[in-house]
C-alpha cells in the first residue's frame, strides 16, 4: 500500500515538474484570450472565447500550415455554418429545427472524423452544442457572433502557423535521425555477435509518422511536393538498409565488419546533415562498400547512394514548392478528393441522428440541464462501438470523483471569489494530465461550480445539484450504450475487415502502378502514404483484437510492394 501511495506521489510529481512551464502559460493564454474577446464582442459571445481556446488547443493534432489559406477558408465556413445554425436551432420550434441540426451534426462528425490519423470531431461538436445550449443568442445577435467565429479561425491559424510553424521540419528530422540510430544499432549487434534485434518491423512506424507529415502538408488530394517525396523515399531507403543488415545476420567475416564499420560511419554522416551539424554530405566511394564475391553486399551502395540523393533533396527549399502535375483525369482527382468513407459515413449518420434527436426531446420538454445529456452522448458516442463502454465507466467515474469534491468545496465555501478561484484552479490542474478520467474528473468540478454558482449553498442544494447531473449522465451513457452497442454497432472487428480489404487493393495497385512503363508520380507517392496511414491503423486495430497472424499477412503485402519498387528505385538513383 506505501509503495502503490509513493508511485503516485512520484507520478504527481513527475507531472508537475514536466508540465508546469506548458501548464502555466496555457492556462495565463485562456484567460487573456477569453476576457479579450469578451470585451471586443461582448458577455454574450465569452463562450465563444472559450471555444476558440479548445479549437486552438485542439487543432495541433493535425498540421494546417502548408496551405493556411486553404484551411483558413475551411474553418471560416464551418464555423459560420455553426453559429448561423446554432442561432436557427436556439430560435425555432424543436420539430423545425431538426433537419437544419441534424445536417450540422452531420457534416461536423463527417469532415472531422478520419479513418486512419487524429480525430478532430469533438471539439467541433462540443462547440457546437456550447453555442446551442450554454450561450443562445438571437437572430439581431448573430451578425457579431458571426464575426467572433471569422475572428476565431483566423486565430486558429495564426496559432498553427506561431506554435506549429517549425514542426514539421524537426519532426521528420527527428524520425529520419531516429531511424538511422536504428540502422546504427543493427550494426553494432552484428559486429558485437549478438546477431539483429528480433524486431524486423522496428522501422514501420517511423515510416507511418513521415507518410502522416505528408499527408497533412498536402496542398490537395493528388498533389504532394517533391521534397515530401523525397522525405518518403529517405524513410524507405533506410528501411530497405535495415533489411540488408537482417540479410547478414551469421558470422562476420573481415570483410563485412569493414564493410558494416563504413555503413555506420556513412550513417554518422546522415545523422550530422540532419541536425544541422553538417552543411553537406560527403560523396560515397563504391569501393567502401563493396566486397568482391560477396552477393549479399552488393546492394549496400546503390542503397546508400539512394538514400542520400533523396535526403539532399528533401532539404532543399525549393523542392518544397516543387509539384508533379499528375496525368490522372479530373473524375479520378475529385474521387480522391472527396474520398467518401464507409466508417465515416456510418459514425456520422449515427450519431448525427442521436444528438439532434436528443435536442429535440431536451427542448420539446424543456429540461434545464438538458445539456449535460447532449455533452455525455457527444462524448461517449465513439466510432467503434467496443470503446463505448471504456469511456463511459470513465466519464461515470470521473463525475462521481469530480462530484464529490465539488460538493465539499462548494459547500465550504459559499463566497463568489472563493467559487471562482476553485473553477480556475480545477481548470489550471486539467493540465497537468491527459488521461480522460482525470481530466474531466477536473471539469466536472469546474462545471458543477458554474451549475451552483450563484443559487445554491450548503451541503444539500450543492449535492442536489450533482444529483440531477449525475442523472442525466447516467441517462446519456445508457442512450449511447443502447445505441452505439445494441442497436446500430459497429465494431472494430467489422472496420478492420473494411480495411484490409482497402489496403489489400492499395497494394495491389500499387505494385502494378510499380510494373507500369509509365508511372505518375502524384498517383505512387499517394498511394505509399495510404498504404502506410492504413497499415498503421490496422496493426493498432489487430493488437486490440488479437488478431495473431496479422503481421505475416502485412508482411507478405510489403514485400510485394518492396519488390515492385525496387525497380522504381533503381532507376531513381
Amino acid at each position: 500500500m506505501l509503495q502503490k501511495a509513493q508511485q503516485i506521489w512520484t507520478s504527481i510529481r513527475n507531472s508537475v515538474a514536466n508540465n508546469f512551464r506548458h501548464a502555466t502559460l496555457n492556462f495565463l493564454f485562456i484567460i487573456l484570450f477569453v476576457n479579450l474577446f469578451q470585451r471586443i464582442f461582448g458577455p454574450e459571445n465569452s463562450i465563444v472565447g472559450v471555444i476558440f481556446t479548445i479549437m486552438m488547443s485542439a487543432s495541433m493534432a493535425r498540421d494546417l500550415t502548408a496551405t493556411p489559406v486553404k484551411h483558413l477558408c475551411i474553418q471560416g465556413a464551418v464555423l459560420v455554418l455553426m453559429a448561423a445554425a446554432a442561432c436557427f436551432v436556439s430560435n425555432t420550434p424543436p420539430l423545425l429545427a431538426l433537419p437544419v441540426n441534424l445536417a450540422m451534426l452531420c457534416l461536423i462528425l463527417y469532415a472531422f472524423t478520419y479513418e486512419y490519423v487524429n480525430q478532430l470531431y469533438f471539439p467541433y461538436i462540443l462547440s457546437y452544442l456550447f453555442l446551442v445550449f450554454i450561450s443562445p443568442i438571437t437572430p439581431d445577435q448573430l451578425p457579431k457572433r458571426l464575426l467572433g467565429m471569422l475572428t476565431g479561425a483566423v486565430c486558429i491559424i495564426l496559432y498553427q502557423l506561431i506554435n506549429g510553424r517549425n514542426r514539421v521540419v524537426e519532426t521528420a528530422r527527428d524520425v529520419v535521425v531516429s531511424m538511422c540510430g536504428k540502422a546504427t544499432g543493427c550494426i553494432d549487434c552484428l559486429l558485437s555477435g549478438k546477431g539483429v534485434p528480433q524486431d524486423p518491423e522496428a522501422l514501420r512506424q517511423d515510416l507511418c509518422k513521415l507518410s502522416k507529415i505528408v499527408y497533412d502538408r498536402r496542398r490537395k488530394a493528388l498533389c504532394i511536393s517533391d521534397a515530401s517525396f523525397s522525405m518518403l523515399d529517405t524513410g524507405r531507403g533506410l528501411e530497405n538498409l535495415v533489411i540488408l543488415l537482417y540479410e547478414l545476420e551469421g558470422p562476420v567475416t573481415a570483410a563485412r565488419a569493414a564493410l558494416l564499420r563504413q555503413v555506420s560511419r556513412q550513417l554518422s554522416h546522415f545523422k550530422s546533415f540532419m541536425l544541422g551539424e553538417a552543411s553537406s554530405l560527403p560523396p560515397l566511394d563504391p569501393a567502401g562498400f563493396t566486397i568482391p564475391d560477396d552477393a549479399q553486399t552488393d546492394r549496400f551502395y546503390p542503397c546508400l547512394s539512394y538514400i542520400r540523393s533523396h535526403m539532399l533533396q528533401m532539404t532543399l527549399p525549393e523542392k518544397r514548392s516543387s509539384y508533379h502535375k499528375t496525368l490522372l483525369s479530373f473524375s479520378v482527382r475529385l474521387k480522391a478528393a472527396l474520398n467518401v468513407s464507409p466508417v465515416r459515413v456510418a459514425y456520422a449518420l449515427r450519431v448525427s441522428c442521436l444528438l439532434a434527436l436528443a435536442t429535440l426531446a431536451v427542448q420539446a420538454l424543456q429540461l434545464p440541464h438538458g445539456k449535460w445529456l447532449l455533452f455525455t452522448l457527444a462524448s461517449v458516442s465513439l466510432p467503434y462501438a467496443d470503446d463505448v463502454g471504456t469511456k463511459a465507466k470513465k466519464r461515470l467515474a470521473a463525475t462521481v470523483i469530480g462530484g464529490i469534491a465539488g460538493v465539499v468545496l462548494y459547500s465550504l465555501i459559499p463566497s463568489a471569489a472563493g467559487r471562482t478561484a476553485v473553477m480556475m484552479l480545477s481548470g489550471y490542474l486539467s493540465f497537468y494530465f491527459t488521461d480522460y478520467a482525470v481530466t474531466f474528473a477536473c471539469s466536472t468540478l469546474g462545471a458543477l461550480g458554474g451549475a451552483v454558482f450563484a443559487g445554491a449553498f450548503g451541503w444539500a442544494s450543492v449535492g442536489s445539484v450533482l444529483l440531477i447531473r449525475l442523472g442525466y449522465i447516467l441517462l446519456g451513457i445508457g442512450i449511447a450504450l443502447l445505441a452505439n452497442c445494441v442497436l446500430f454497432p459497429f465494431k472494430r472487428k467489422k472496420a478492420t475487415g473494411q480495411l484490409w480489404e482497402k489496403y489489400v487493393a492499395t497494394t495491389g495497385l500499387l505494385t502494378r502502378v510499380c510494373r507500369a512503363e509509365q508511372t505518375d508520380p502524384q498517383l505512387y507517392y499517394s498511394l505509399v502514404i495510404q498504404a502506410h496511414l492504413l497499415e498503421d491503423k490496422l496493426a493498432q486495430n489487430a493488437k486490440d483484437l488479437n488478431w495473431e497472424d496479422a503481421g505475416d499477412r502485412l508482411e507478405a503485402c510489403r514485400k510485394a510492394v518492396r519488390l515492385a519498387h525496387r525497380r522504381v528505385a533503381a532507376n531513381q538513383i
